[in-house]
Order: structure tokens, then C-alpha cells, then sequence
């Protein structure tokens, strides 16, 4: 036996583990952070599903027909139909799509932009990066919400739809799983969290409501002269138009749009806005996957700002580069010689902060070829469960000249494939590891390959290259040698900590540069960067009524509206759907789809639940365990019935990333939020009924 340092990729936290290996180099043990996801990295690698080679379709798409093939008849295969969409309709028209895992984006984005095509999608079309763009277009920078240290002089901890225990390893250990003594903790959620029980406030908010939950907030800060002013004077612009804004939304208004008692808001806000320093925990998606969730992102962070809380130890930091790896992407080659990425046309805003093309659009330009016509598609951990409407992405994979996907298991994605290739797993390949961390630290480590890949496995990063070769740009993609992408990108890493990166399997903590610069300016606390050169928005200031937004035709003000579909919004349709249906909340035991072939992960998930309060369940005829369907106007979806007194009444919270049960056949992809381009994932209506001719399972 003998042990080998590596790091997990089971979520993007990138944990040290030690790989275990046998006499014949096998692995077969890991020990790394108290997390179940950890172990299953051998399950994967041994699961008798995984697919271990190239395949070919030969029946019809979605049928799941498919003969094994060699690797050079795939990649001959890839090459040819790309080179021929762009033949016969141009490089824009073929689309590469990066989903799990992340590792190989850098060269997957290098492919698409060597080939020509502006086209470059991630799952982060409807994942964390509208927060970002969000706290860019307010602040200048994004600020830290979600961090894994607990800082000792925060005074009070505002929790916003978010849960430690079930999405931030390591779980139940992370510093922000338990309630600290003397420091009063605020939880806004609609379903009861752990965090929950423990909190000294609990505001129960019905879904999508989070911006007008949070421009009550700055209605009573300003009405009790709780904000500060100073910091407002100096550093805000746009405050007296946003004051005059929330006057409108008195506790008693709020406290009807959100479902919340007034008392608990008015001692939630007394809390927050009187014990400095004071800190929002936010999910980096919670507040943004709605019809309006980039504005309402905007009011939850500006109550930092309101209240001075804005990059102070103990409040919500500024995030900073560190040293980071040289981009390989070839992004400005896209930006200065390419034509307009997906998006560009409808959220112009989005795209000017993340370098991607937006890829909740991806079914229109497929099926109606708006904003622009997609004939192929080269993809890397898709599935047509992360699109809303779900049964329409898998139309629109169906409807293409040519795709290929890459991946560990089949899915509705890759059943649609023309050619599939068999991804190999994080203990199979190499990577250059560049860990963002907290505010000023972050980590640098190269992951050495543990073992082999299993069956003809290849690495995805070393795929793209193998493309970039047959389509005739050896030089530019290293001639197909993975490790050498990865040292080109290693030069950005200063020279006298590069072999340490290689070197050391534990790697190399860095800083960011800023702390420096705060002490040599006189600054010795290192915070409140704005000091050093304002912000980095339009107006070098908070701005709470945003110039980059109206120029590009929107509100400047964080402006509360109702969700597309709500009992408010849309009563008609609230009569024949009369719950709200949200989705996503996290478990340990599952990230996304990713884990559910993974027998020791079902045994603490077996069933893609539906979360019902007691009223409502009783009100159906609903007991706990039964199967039922949660309906939409999009469709309806069997799933498993757990009645709670977690749940919000007159809400129904769906898990989500099953195969089988796949909430997202059920949510809307024409309520985009008109700023991001985001889903509305978790606030719709819908209706659960029990399923005709099945008997009550035991609870």
C-alpha cells in the first residue's frame, strides 16, 4: 500500500485529500475532509455505467443506440462536422458548452476561439455569476458572502437563503453551522434550515419576494436614522432617489408581500442596523434565480452598504484577485476580433461582465435561430436539467446538425448525441489548480495524476487540444500536450513560487495584493480598499442608482417587481396553481445530478422529494411518502411527498438534478430576468396532486 496527496473535485472547494493505492495501483481508500462526497470519487471511477468509451449513435436521437467506436473515428468524426458548420454557415454557428467539471474550461474556451466562434457557454448562464454582475454594476467588485472563516468581530450574522450544513463543506463543521453566543443571528428562507432553529429572528419569506423583504429593511434603517451617513455622503451616489424609493415599502406592506410577521422585521432590521459590524451570508444563486433577481440581489447588498458594513472586518469584504495562472482562454481575441457572443443582443449588461455567451438561450437559437442561429454544439458535462423547460432543451439537442458531448454517465444530454466521449475523473487527470479561498487568500496547487484512466477515459482538457490539433492549430494548442497548456498558464505564477506549486502536493497559500498597498498608503487595517482609488463603478462610487444600468435601458434603482408567476401577479393562473414552487436547496449528499448514480449517496437521498407544509398536504389528501405529481403550465412530474412543517405553507420546494424527476421540465424559460438572462427557478406556481391508483406509502 502506499498513499499519494491529491485534491477532490467533487464540488469546486478543491479539499486535499490522500488517495489510497494497492500493490497494483489501485485506489482504494481516501481520507480527506468530513464530507460524503469525498469517498464516492472510487465509486465513480468503478461504477459498471460509467462509460469508458467512445460511442457512435446509431438509432434515432434519444433512443440511446449507440456502437462503440475508436477515439480517432470520434475526434475524425468531431472535426469533420465542425469544420463543415462553419463551412456552410460560419464559426459562430457551432457552440461549445462547458458544464461539470470546470477544469478543463480553459481550453475548451482556447478551442472555441481559435475556431472562430464567439460561442462559449457555461452552466453559469443561470449559476452565481449574476451575483457578480450584480455586486460589479453596485460596487465595482464582488464582496464576500459566502466565506469558509467565521470572522471573530462580526456582531451580527444576517443569513440569507443559504444553508452551510447542506451546501459549504464541511457541513456541519463549517464556522457558519452553529449560532455563536453573543451574536444575534437573522435567517431569511423559506424553508426552516438548521441555521434556522438557532436563529434569534426567523423571516419565513414567501419565494422571489427577497427584494422587497430587503428594501423594507432600508425603509426602516432610513426611517430611524440608522444608515451611515458619513460613509453615504463620501462614497454614494443615487441615495436620495432610493431613500424616496423605499419609503413605499412600509413594514406592514412588506410584511403582507413576504408573508412575515412585522415585529419579527422591525427586530430583524433593529438588530442588523445597530450592532456593527454586521454580515450578510448569502447563496451565491438563492436571490437571483427569479424573474427579478438581479434587482433584488442589488437591494440585499446594498444594506451593507447602507449601513457602513461595506469591506470592514466583520462585514462583507471586498473578493480580490490573487496571483492567478496567465489566461489561456484566448477571451480577447474573442472580444477584439470575433463577432458578438450570444447574449451580446439581449443582456448586454451580463456579457460585458462574464466572458461567456449566454447559455439559457441556447434552445432559441437552436430551435428559432434567435439571437443567433446554433447548428452545433460541443459540449463537456451537459445535461438538459439545468435549462427551465427542460423537455424543450432536449428538442432543441435533437434539432441540431451535429453534437458531441463529453461525460462520466449518459444523461438526457448525451442521449442525444451523435458522437459521446468518456470523460476520466479528477484521480485520472492533471490540472492547475487556482483556488480563489476568501477575501485576500487563495491557493495554488498542481494535481498530479493518481492513477490511470480506467477503460479509454481521456481528460477533457486533452481532448480540446487533440481538436485544436486536427483542426489544423498545432502550435497554437501545444501540439496536443496537456501539461504543457497548463505550464504556459503556470507563467503567470511568479517565478519564485512556481516549483513550490508544482512541487508541493498540499500547495501554495498567496495573497492578494492589496494588503500590501493598504499598509504602504498608511492604511495598517486592511480593509475598506475604496480609500486607496473609490470604486470601481461608473461614478467611482456605491451606486445605488446604477448609470451602467439605465444606459443600457433599465431602472438605475434596485425596483422591486412581483414574480412573472406569483398569487399576485398572475391570480388567473394561481387558480389552478396554487402553490409556489421553488427548487434547489442543497444537500451534501448530492451536487446537482452529479451523485445520483452513486449508490452510497441514493441510500441518503433514495427519492426525488417534494417538501409539503401539513395544511397543504392535508388539503390533497397527502401523506407523507406518497407519490405525487407537481404540475405547470410546462408539464408534470412525479416525485416523492415529504410532509413538513419546514416548508412555508402555501409553498412546494422541489429537489433538484434528477433524471427521473426532473423539476425543471416544469419552470419557465420566457420569464428571463431581463438583466442576466437568468431562470426564474424558484418562484413559479404550481399544483401537487396525489397519483392516480397508487396506494399511500408508508411514511
Amino acid at each position: 500500500m502506499s498513499t499519494v496527496k491529491s485534491t477532490c473535485y467533487e464540488c469546486d472547494a478543491n479539499c486535499a485529500i490522500d488517495v489510497t493505492l494497492d500493490a497494483q495501483g489501485e485506489p482504494v481508500a481516501i481520507d480527506g475532509p468530513d464530507c460524503p462526497r469525498c469517498y464516492v470519487q472510487l465509486d465513480r471511477r468503478q461504477h459498471p455505467d460509467r462509460l469508458l468509451y467512445p460511442l457512435k449513435r446509431v438509432g434515432p436521437r434519444g433512443s440511446g443506440e449507440f456502437e462503440r467506436i475508436s477515439w480517432d473515428e470520434a475526434l475524425t468524426t468531431i472535426t469533420e462536422q465542425l469544420s463543415r458548420t462553419r463551412e456552410q454557415h460560419g464559426a459562430p454557428a457551432v457552440a461549445f458548452f462547458a458544464g461539470y467539471t470546470k477544469e478543463a474550461r480553459p481550453q475548451l474556451q482556447r478551442l472555441a476561439h481559435a475556431f472562430g466562434s464567439p460561442n462559449y457557454m457555461t452552466e453559469s448562464g443561470c449559476c452565481f455569476s449574476a451575483t457578480k454582475v450584480a455586486e460589479e454594476v453596485t460596487f465595482g467588485t464582488k464582496i464576500k458572502t459566502t466565506s469558509t472563516i467565521a470572522s471573530h468581530n462580526t456582531k451580527c450574522l444576517l443569513v440569507w437563503s443559504t444553508n452551510p450544513r447542506g451546501s459549504i463543506p464541511p457541513f456541519h463543521l463549517h464556522p457558519q453551522a452553529q449560532a455563536k453566543p453573543g451574536r444575534p443571528m437573522i435567517v431569511v428562507d423559506p424553508r426552516r434550515t438548521p441555521l434556522a432553529d438557532q436563529a434569534d429572528v426567523f423571516l419565513q419569506i414567501r419565494p422571489g419576494t427577497d427584494g422587497a423583504l430587503a428594501l423594507g429593511f432600508h425603509h426602516l434603517i432610513f426611517a430611524h436614522g440608522w444608515q451611515d451617513q458619513a460613509f453615504l455622503d463620501e462614497w454614494a451616489i443615487g441615495v436620495e432617489a432610493f431613500r424616496d424609493y423605499a419609503a413605499e415599502f412600509t413594514p406592514e406592506r412588506v410584511a403582507e408581500i413576504c408573508g412575515i410577521e412585522v415585529d419579527d422585521l422591525r427586530r430583524a432590521v433593529e438588530l442588523f442596523a445597530t450592532l456593527h459590524p454586521a454580515q450578510i451570508m448569502l447563496s451565491p444563486t438563492a436571490t437571483v434565480q427569479h424573474s427579478n433577481g438581479f434587482q433584488n440581489h442589488r437591494a440585499v447588498i446594498l444594506v451593507s452598504a447602507v449601513t457602513g458594513n461595506l469591506d470592514r472586518e466583520g462585514g462583507n469584504r471586498f473578493f480580490n484577485d490573487k496571483v492567478s495562472p496567465k489566461p489561456i482562454e484566448l477571451f480577447e481575441h474573442c472580444l477584439n476580433d470575433l463577432p458578438p457572443r450570444v447574449g451580446d443582443e439581449v443582456f448586454p449588461v451580463w456579457t460585458r461582465h462574464w466572458p461567456a455567451a449566454q447559455s439559457m438561450l441556447l434552445p432559441d437559437c437552436i430551435l428559432e435561430g434567435q439571437p443567433q442561429r446554433i447548428h452545433s454544439l460541443l459540449a463537456m458535462g451537459i445535461n438538459t436539467a439545468m435549462w427551465a423547460n427542460s423537455k424543450r432543451m432536449e428538442q432543441a439537442l435533437g434539432s441540431l446538425d451535429f453534437f458531441a458531448a463529453s461525460d462520466f454517465f449518459h444523461n438526457p444530454a448525451t442521449r442525444m448525441a451523435d458522437i459521446v466521449l468518456p470523460a476520466a475523473t479528477n484521480l485520472e487527470r492533471e490540472a492547475l489548480i487556482a483556488y480563489p479561498g476568501c477575501a485576500y487568500q487563495g491557493e495554488l496547487r498542481y494535481r498530479q495524476r493518481v492513477v490511470a484512466p480506467k477503460g479509454e477515459a481521456r481528460p477533457d482538457a486533452e481532448v480540446f487540444l487533440e481538436l485544436g490539433v486536427r483542426l489544423g492549430m498545432a502550435e497554437q494548442f501545444w501540439n496536443g500536450d496537456l501539461a504543457a497548456s497548463w505550464a504556459e498558464a503556470a507563467e503567470g505564477i511568479p517565478e519564485d513560487i512556481r516549483d513550490e506549486v508544482y512541487s508541493n502536493p498540499d500547495g501554495v497559500t498567496v495573497y492578494a495584493a492589496t494588503i500590501d498597498e493598504l499598509v504602504e498608503q498608511g492604511f495598517l487595517d486592511a480593509d475598506r480598499q475604496y480609500r486607496l482609488h473609490g470604486f470601481k463603478t461608473v461614478s467611482g462610487k456605491v451606486e445605488f442608482d446604477s448609470q451602467e444600468l439605465r444606459e443600457a435601458g433599465h431602472e438605475g434603482l434596485p425596483i422591486w417587481r412581483e414574480p412573472a408567476e406569483s398569487p399576485r401577479s398572475t391570480p388567473e393562473i394561481a387558480r389552478d396553481f396554487p402553490l409556489v414552487l421553488t427548487s434547489g436547496a442543497r444537500h451534501k449528499h448530492a451536487t446537482h445530478s452529479q451523485h445520483q448514480y452513486l449508490e452510497r449517496m441514493r441510500k441518503a437521498m433514495p427519492d426525488a422529494l417534494v417538501e409539503l407544509h401539513p395544511d397543504d398536504a392535508a388539503k390533497r389528501g397527502i401523506e407523507n411518502g406518497d407519490l405525487v405529481e407537481v404540475c405547470t403550465r410546462r408539464g408534470r412530474v412525479c416525485f416523492t411527498a415529504r410532509v413538513t412543517d419546514r416548508i412555508k405553507p402555501g409553498v412546494a420546494h422541489c429537489a433538484h438534478g434528477w433524471n427521473h424527476a426532473n423539476v425543471n421540465e416544469l419552470t419557465d424559460d420566457g420569464a428571463l430576468d431581463p438583466i442576466s438572462g437568468f431562470p426564474p427557478f424558484k418562484s413559479l406556481l404550481c399544483e401537487v396532486v396525489p397519483m392516480q391508483g397508487v396506494e399511500h406509502k408508508a411514511a
